[in-house]
C-alpha cells in the first residue's frame, strides 16, 4: 500500500478522469487523498476516498472564467481565447495549489503525486522554491499528446512538398504554436517569479508534459502521430475505460437496438451540450430518412431543450452510460472530445468528429489521418454533411478494418497497471 495525492483543477473534463484513476488505485489498496476544486468534495467523499480542498484563485467555477471570457469578447477558437483560458484556469491557481499541496505534504511527507498535467502545484519547488518533493510526481494527460517534435505539431506532421524538409516544417509548425502561447508561458513566468522560482523556457504545453518525473498520457500508438524523439519520461498507457452503469434503468425502446440496423450514437459531451443545435439536431435532422437507428446521448442535458421534433428513428436520453451503449452501437458521431473517441475508437466503432474548441480539432485530426473515420472540420455541420459523412462511414470497410485494428492495440494497455507501475518506480 503507498499514499498517494490524486489532483486535478476544478475543471469536469479534468477531474472525472483523475477521479475514475483515484478509485481504481483505492480498489488496489493504495490510500488516496483526493485535491481539487470544493465543488467536488461530496464527489469525492461519496466514493470513500479522502478529500482536500482548493482555495483562493485555485478554487473557481469554470461557468464564472467562462462568463468573463465572453464578456472580453474574445473569438472563439483564437489563440487569445486560448490564453484567457489557459492563465485563468491553469496558471493563475499555481501559487495556491503550490500552498494546498505543501500543506498536505506537511501532515505527511511519505506521499506519492498523481495528478492532472495542468494541476501545477508541484512546479514551484521543482524550480526552485523551499519546499517539499512528493516522493514521485506523475502527470496525466487527458488528451493526446501536444508535446513539440521534429515529426508532428500537436494536429499532425505539417504537409511538405517533394524535396522540402519535414523536420524542420514541423519545428516552425511547433514554434508557431508556442509562440501563439506566449501570453500564458509569460504570465506563468510572473508567477514563478513571485514564489522565487526558476522560469519556464520552452513553451507552456511542454513544460506541463516534461516538468513530472514521468507522464503519463491516456491514449496509444496508432492514434497519436509517431514521434521519434518523445522523451523517456513520457508514456502512452491506454485510455480509462467507461465506467459501470450501476443502477441505470435501460428505457423502453431499449430492445430495438437488436442489430437489425445499424444504431448511430451521437453526443455532445457533457460540457458543451447547452445548444443542442450545434451537433445533436442536425444529426437527428440528416440521418431521419437513413435506414438507422438514432440515439442521442445528451450528456445529462434536457431532452426538453431541443427545438425539434425527434424523428421516428431516433431516441433522446439525457444519459444513456457508454458502458452499456456503445457495445450495440455501430458509430459514433461527436464533438470530439478525448473520453468519448477513445471509448469509441476502443470500443471497435469508427467517429465521426465535429469540434472546433479545446483538444477537438486534433482528435479529428488524428482520426482523419489514421482512417478512423470522418473530420467534419466544424462544430456546427449541416444536417446534408453529416448525413452523407455518416453514409459513407457505415460503408466503408476500410475504416471500419483500420479501427478494428486499434482496438486490439488498445487492449494491450491497462492505464491503471501503467500509472501505478510509474507511480511506484
Amino acid at each position: 500500500m503507498a499514499k498517494m495525492i490524486v489532483a486535478a483543477p476544478p475543471l469536469a473534463g479534468e477531474f472525472g478522469p483523475m477521479l475514475q484513476i483515484a478509485r481504481a488505485l483505492a480498489d488496489r489498496g493504495h490510500q488516496i487523498t483526493v485535491l481539487s476544486g470544493s465543488g467536488f468534495r461530496e464527489t469525492v467523499q461519496n466514493s470513500g476516498l479522502a478529500f482536500a480542498p482548493l482555495a483562493g484563485a485555485a478554487d473557481y467555477d469554470i461557468r464564472e472564467v467562462i462568463a468573463e471570457r465572453e464578456k472580453a469578447g474574445l473569438a472563439h477558437g483564437t489563440p487569445d481565447e486560448l490564453n484567457f483560458d489557459w492563465i485563468h484556469a491553469f496558471a493563475n491557481p499555481m501559487p495556491e495549489e503550490h500552498l494546498a499541496l505543501q500543506r498536505l505534504l506537511e501532515q505527511d511527507p511519505e506521499q506519492y503525486l498523481v495528478c492532472n498535467v495542468l494541476f501545477l502545484g508541484a512546479l514551484p519547488v521543482k524550480l526552485g522554491v523551499p519546499g517539499l518533493r512528493p516522493l514521485r510526481w506523475i502527470g496525466v494527460s487527458v488528451v493526446g499528446l501536444a508535446v513539440s517534435s521534429d515529426d508532428s505539431t500537436f494536429f499532425g506532421p505539417v504537409p511538405v512538398g517533394p524535396g522540402e524538409d519535414a523536420k524542420a516544417a514541423n519545428r516552425a509548425g511547433n514554434a508557431q504554436f508556442n509562440a501563439a502561447m506566449e501570453p500564458t508561458r509569460v504570465r506563468m513566468n510572473e508567477l514563478l517569479r513571485d514564489l522565487g522560482a526558476e522560469e519556464i523556457e520552452e513553451g507552456f504545453v511542454d513544460s506541463t508534459y516534461k516538468a513530472p518525473d514521468a507522464t503519463a498520457v491516456l491514449t496509444v500508438p496508432g492514434f497519436e502521430f509517431h514521434r521519434n524523439d518523445l522523451p523517456a519520461s513520457i508514456h502512452l498507457v491506454g485510455a480509462l475505460p467507461a465506467e459501470p452503469a450501476g443502477e441505470w434503468e435501460p428505457p423502453s425502446w431499449w430492445s430495438e437496438l437488436d442489430g437489425s440496423r445499424p444504431v448511430v450514437v451521437v453526443t455532445q459531451g457533457t460540457l458543451v451540450n447547452h445548444d443542442l443545435s450545434q451537433l445533436v439536431e442536425p444529426t437527428l435532422t440528416g440521418l431521419a430518412d437513413l435506414d438507422v437507428t438514432v440515439v442521442a446521448a445528451l450528456g445529462g442535458a434536457d431532452p426538453a431543450s431541443l427545438s425539434i421534433p425527434v424523428p421516428a428513428n431516433a431516441h433522446v436520453a439525457s444519459y444513456v452510460p457508454f458502458d452499456v451503449l456503445l457495445p450495440k452501437a455501430d458509430l459514433l458521431i461527436t464533438n470530439g472530445g478525448a473520453g468519448g473517441t477513445h471509448r469509441a475508437l476502443s470500443s471497435g466503432l469508427p467517429v465521426i468528429i465535429a469540434g472546433a474548441s479545446e483538444d477537438k480539432p486534433a482528435n479529428a485530426a488524428r482520426v482523419a489521418y489514421h482512417g478512423l473515420g470522418i473530420n467534419l472540420g466544424t462544430a456546427t455541420p449541416t444536417a446534408e454533411a453529416v448525413a452523407e459523412a455518416t453514409a459513407s462511414v457505415l460503408a466503408d470497410d476500410e475504416i471500419r478494418e483500420n479501427v478494428a485494428r486499434l482496438a486490439k492495440v488498445y487492449a494491450e494497455h491497462n492505464p491503471i497497471d501503467e500509472i501505478e507501475r510509474l507511480t511506484l518506480g
